[in-house]
């Protein structure tokens, strides 16, 4: 396919170009700047016995998602229509393995990742937000309690507000892939350029010693402990692969692909490192196992109130960039499978005026709802995680089996580092995925399932797709007397 700058010419799929360089950054860096970067860094001082180990269990998962990014990179350029690793694991392993792959990203990494953000932001950022107003009208502080149940159903109100969010920020994307991703760079690049400053600004000033806070346990290096602080900065890495799902929208996309894939996930482990360095100069270790959430503790401490209210807005800005996103990435997997009969053909349609995939982005809101007022953060977060392995494993996966089954295919960019920094995906993945599967079933837990629920719907969903297709279709039976 020859590319143009015309951002009105349209993919064979029927969406129009009208992503640029800026639009794909933002949506990788908007994507993996979510709730992770201020609830993990508490986790992780949890699991760590000294600074230095700390920063180097980030600094490992930033290399992590910088890998996986070189190779989508590569793939993306190859295949730059919608749907991502749906396509590439199509092109690699078949139609079977890319339907069951395609219903775990749609129907559990991005319907997930939505619910798990609107929640958390709903029940923790948004009454911090609204405080001040309600004391302006004379109400009491703390007044608004979005945790409470509505009108004694098992429910919350951060449950029915998410869902309303949810909706608000699906209604923008059928508006336009245009004007939601110029929304998309705003809400970026602001909580990006004001977190980075104020997170010079902590270092600057603060005054402690780094490597003397070290647990006083004698017990040495617990590798269970480094796994458990891994998984969660995988979580909290997550999203540097979110502009491959679009990438039939994105202009030049030989270009623009690896420019948002790799400069994002590098601004992004860049941003991430020099923020858990303020966490750490600001609270110290033992501090920061207290926080809570640390993005707030760090500027009560360092401002009071007013800071916290602005690091606040500052996260939820973040959290909408992240939200928005993953509801414009999710979307496109659906219609991408639309458009191979694994789903309804009418998800595969675009809007005529609008040229969005507006079913696909409903059905999607539908779903995300659905976890919202079903699940706990907890146990979305466990299953999205799972999910999010699998299917980052396989998509990195179809770069080695296209380099030997495709050599002499066009690549406008070849993966740089190749093989070594796609296989460190690979392999810290594979390692993680065994850890978490040995951890279910060594716990007597139910809720140890939840991850492994991603494993069982894509192995239900690969031998349904095995079984359907080997079937021949009744008017090709032989019969004889």
């Amino acid at each position: 396919m020859v590319e143009s700058e015309n951002p009105q010419i349209q993919d064979e799929g029927g969406e129009r170009r009208v992503i640029g360089g800026w639009g794909s950054l933002s949506i990788v860096a908007g994507s993996m700047l979510g709730i992770g970067i201020f609830i993990v860094p508490p986790l992780v001082a949890q699991y760590v016995e000294t600074e230095w180990m700390f920063y180097l269990i980030w600094l490992f998962g930033g290399l992590v998602a910088i890998s996986g990014a070189v190779a989508c990179a590569e793939l993306g350029a190859m295949f730059p229509r919608a749907g991502g690793g749906y396509v590439y694991q199509r092109e690699a392993f078949g139609k079977s393995m890319a339907f069951a792959s395609g219903w775990v990203l749609f129907g559990a990494v991005f319907t997930g990742s939505i619910a798990g953000i609107a929640v958390p932001f709903c029940e923790y950022q948004l009454p911090v937000l609204l405080d001040p107003v309600v004391q302006a009208f004379g109400g009491s502080p703390g007044q608004i309690d979005l945790g409470a149940s509505v009108f004694g159903l098992p429910i919350h109100w951060a449950q029915v507000v998410g869902v309303g969010l949810i909706a608000i920020l699906t209604g923008l994307n059928i508006v336009g892939t245009r004007l939601s991703t110029v929304m998309q760079t705003i809400v970026t690049i602001v909580p990006i350029i004001i977190l980075t400053g104020l997170s010079v600004y902590a270092v600057s000033i603060a005054d402690t010693t780094i490597g003397t806070d070290v647990i006083p346990t004698g017990e040495g290096l617990n590798i269970g402990y480094l796994v458990l602080a891994y998984l969660a900065v995988y979580f909290a890495y997550s999203g540097w692969d979110c502009v491959i799902y679009v990438a039939g929208e994105v202009k030049r996309p030989s270009r623009n692909l690896p420019l948002g894939l790799i400069g994002g996930a590098m601004a992004a482990t860049a941003l991430y490192m020099l923020m858990c360095y303020a966490y750490m100069e600001v609270l110290g270790l033992e501090g920061l196992r207290h926080a809570g959430e640390a993005g707030t503790a760090t500027a009560r401490e360092l401002g009071g109130p007013t800071a916290e209210l602005v690091v606040t807005g500052l996260i939820a800005l973040a959290l909408m960039g992240a939200l928005n996103g993953t509801i414009l990435g999710g979307a496109r997997v659906a219609f991408a499978m639309a458009k191979d009969g694994a789903i309804s053909d009418r998800v595969g349609r675009m809007d005529e005026g609008r040229q969005v995939p507006r079913t696909a982005l409903v059905l999607q809101a539908v779903l995300a709802s659905v976890f919202v007022l079903t699940g706990t953060f907890e146990q979305i977060i466990a299953l999205v995680s799972m999910a999010m392995i699998l299917t980052g494993m396989f998509t990195v996966g179809s770069l080695f089996v296209l380099r030997v089954r495709q050599p002499h295919a066009e690549r406008p960019y070849r993966a740089l580092g190749y093989p070594i920094l796609p296989a460190i995906y690979l392999v810290s993945s594979i390692f993680v995925l065994g850890v978490m599967i040995f951890s279910a079933l060594q716990s007597t837990n139910p809720g140890s399932w939840y991850p492994v629920l991603g494993l069982i719907i894509m192995l239900a969903a690969y031998l349904y797709h095995r079984i359907r297709t080997s079937r021949p279709s009744p008017g090709s039976r032989i019969t004889s007397r």
